[in-house]
């Protein structure tokens, strides 16, 4: 019987291998890069590549506010600002309306809530980011 119980626990011994990569010896450090350090590399927002899929496309229930972040009389401009917000880490969306494309964040029940993410972009360097009101 002891020696079923030494099995079963040399069994269970961990190996620099089993251990999630940041906690292994023989995999080399990355240099401490973390996010921010990744974002300045994308600041300078670079159209898509040819082949990147297309902003997503997304519609507004009535009873909604969203931040309009930019009108445009062409998709490939929209597509550009959608790009460029998504660089930032701001998920967004793009409506037609009418014959115009506007780029949109979010989709608020308060229009509290939608005024501070509209002060928010603008400090971002979206100076354009407005309100919309539900059904507009």
């Amino acid at each position: 019987m002891d020696s079923l119980i030494i099995l079963i626990a040399a069994g269970c011994a961990k190996t620099d291998s089993d251990q999630p990569p940041s906690r292994r010896d023989d995999i080399p450090e990355t240099g401490g890069e973390d996010r921010s350090d990744r974002r300045e590399e994308r600041s300078d927002s670079q159209p898509p590549p040819a082949g990147t899929p297309r902003a997503p496309r997304g519609e507004v229930k009535r009873n909604e506010y969203t931040v309009q972040v930019g009108i445009f009389n062409r998709a490939d401009q929209a597509d550009q600002l959608a790009f460029d917000l998504r660089a930032q880490r701001v998920n967004n969306f793009v409506q037609q309306v009418g014959n115009q494309w506007r780029v949109c964040v979010g989709k608020y029940y308060s229009e509290g809530r939608a005024n501070r993410m509209a002060n928010q972009l603008k400090s971002m360097g979206f100076s354009e980011a407005k309100v919309i009101a539900p059904g507009n």
